[in-house]
């Protein structure tokens, strides 16, 4: 399921905004705001409707933003906390929800754009001690195995089949796909730009759908379209 939120929106928001939004997420929802389960089995969009500027992004118009999550209940107990506290954070605030079952997916290989860059982490097994782990593009030669090992992976958590999931990024968009460099908190990130490909079942393609693709897709990664 997919909650669509319609936000009132300052002139201008700083491009550091995604820690507000995971704020806004975890008050909602109930969660300590300071857990590092490691595995997020929901997903987080970044803000759209704006322009970038010099000193922020410009929503003359108001922004949107959606999370998404095969778990129903927690669904509706976002909705429960946005009615009860509608402010986000940074002038943002929710003026209107509304909830989107998730579409019916044939079994197969469907193609979904993203709202949100695509993480990819990777620390090589010789790393030594405090070595930071590499950020990995399209086309690199673990970034489609890295990809699949985490989808299965949320789908055992979520008890459901992992067989036959596999997700890797779309073969025709790679040569042009764009690296984005964002920062979470004090941490920088070089996510991707790039369309992916997920097959599988339809329960598998839809549980995608709603829990993204990549690493850290609770604070704002990998969110599919």
């Amino acid at each position: 399921m997919r909650l669509q939120l319609y936000l009132e929106a300052p002139e201008r928001v700083p491009f550091d905004y995604l820690p507000t939004l995971v704020g806004a997420f975890n008050r909602w929802a109930g969660h300590d705001a300071h857990r590092h389960d490691g595995l997020s089995l929901y997903s987080l969009a970044w803000l759209s409707g704006g322009r970038a500027g010099r000193n922020g992004i410009d929503f003359r118009e108001g922004a949107n933003w959606f999370i998404s999550a095969p778990d129903t209940e927690l669904i509706h107990q976002l909705v429960s906390g946005v009615i009860r506290e509608p402010e986000i954070g940074l002038g943002l605030r929710v003026r209107d929800a509304r909830m989107q079952r998730a579409p019916e997916f044939a079994p197969g290989e469907q193609a979904f754009r993203v709202a949100s860059p695509v993480f990819i982490k990777h620390l090589s097994p010789e790393a030594k001690l405090g070595t930071p782990a590499d950020h990995l593009l399209p086309g690199h030669a673990l970034a489609d195995e890295l990809l699949t090992a985490t989808l299965r992976h949320k789908l055992r958590q979520a008890g459901l089949d992992d067989a036959g999931a596999a997700v890797r990024f779309d073969p025709a968009f790679i040569a042009t796909a764009k690296s984005k460099l964002f920062r979470y908190k004090q941490v920088q990130c070089r996510g991707s730009i790039c369309p992916v490909l997920v097959s599988g079942s339809g329960e598998q393609i839809q549980f995608a759908w709603e829990v993204g693709v990549g690493h850290s897709t609770g604070i704002g990664c990998g969110a599919l379209v």
